[in-house]
């Protein structure tokens, strides 16, 4: 009997560490949603067993945020101020350590709701993963762990700028021993506000004679306007929910009458929210797709 007894319990043992080894080869290749250190599920890889807990929070001689429209070059902190539908840069940058590295960061609004979309620029070293279930919310983080300790990725702001936004964000420095033993894992945050209203000037002041023809609209629309000076001019589609579908164009137009046309062929029914920016000025316009 002892004999049965001890297979039986070294089988168990075996097939846990096979289990947890699976678990941390999972979290090496990409982390699963839901390990940023977020209110939500305040969980990090601290909490999942395979590194030290708990987790302790990062200095700026560890980590260092940056944000910009092109090359991410302004400190993403408390002190930035984000445009709504702009598409920034992020760089999220471990500053020391020698060794094997990941991370992973969600967007979310006082409410805990998803705030923006994020997307990857380097396949090879990023991956956007999604939750399942009630409040679905995107989550950026490392594909392949290694010893890349800097990552650039995209986020497009809200399409109203509403409130503050809060990156919520951890990330691990392991020493490659195949043990949690000289690992340390790393929590934080940084809540961003929007830009003040008064400073933005209004729509009118840049262009006139706004229009999208047809609508409803069928296989294609025209976004049409006379712009009052040369200026940067972006236009994006989203979702009644405020979901980016499609960034329709980013580009300096010259002073004068402008009209673009748009494929509206892989659009399902229902209705969209098509938002010009001018500069710093924005205006927002519904559609319906037949």
């Amino acid at each position: 009997m002892k004999k049965i007894y001890f297979s039986f319990a070294s089988l168990a043992i075996a097939a846990f560490f096979i289990f947890d080894a699976t678990i941390v080869k999972s979290k090496i290749t990409s982390p699963p949603a839901g390990t940023s250190g977020d209110p939500i599920t305040n969980s990090s890889c601290a909490a999942g067993g395979c590194h030290p807990s708990p987790a302790v929070t990062p200095t700026s001689s560890d980590l260092a945020l940056t944000i910009g429209t092109g090359t991410p070059t302004t400190s993403l902190n408390s002190s930035f101020k984000y445009a709504g539908s702009e598409i920034y840069n992020i760089n999220f940058g471990i500053t020391s350590f020698t060794g094997r590295y990941g991370f992973q960061m969600v967007a979310l609004d006082a409410s805990n709701n998803q705030a923006g979309t994020f997307a990857a620029t380097n396949a090879a070293t990023t991956k956007r993963v999604t939750s399942v279930g009630t409040g679905t919310r995107e989550y950026m983080g490392h594909l392949n762990a290694n010893a890349t300790k800097n990552w650039t990725f995209r986020w497009t702001s809200p399409a109203t700028t509403t409130g503050n936004v809060t990156f919520y964000y951890a990330f691990v420095t392991a020493d490659n021993n195949n043990q949690s033993s000289g690992d340390v894992v790393y929590k934080g945050s940084v809540t961003i506000s929007p830009e003040s209203a008064s400073a933005i000037e209004p729509i009118d002041t840049k262009l006139s004679n706004l229009s999208i023809m047809p609508n409803p609209v069928n296989n294609q629309f025209a976004v049409s306007f006379d712009l009052l000076e040369t200026n940067k001019v972006s236009a994006q589609l989203y979702s009644i929910d405020g979901r980016l579908v499609q960034e329709l164009m980013n580009e300096q137009l010259p002073a004068g009458n402008c009209s673009k046309s748009f494929d509206a062929n892989e659009l399902n029914a229902g209705i969209y929210l098509v938002k010009l920016n001018i500069g710093q000025s924005s205006v927002t316009k519904k559609i319906v797709k037949l």
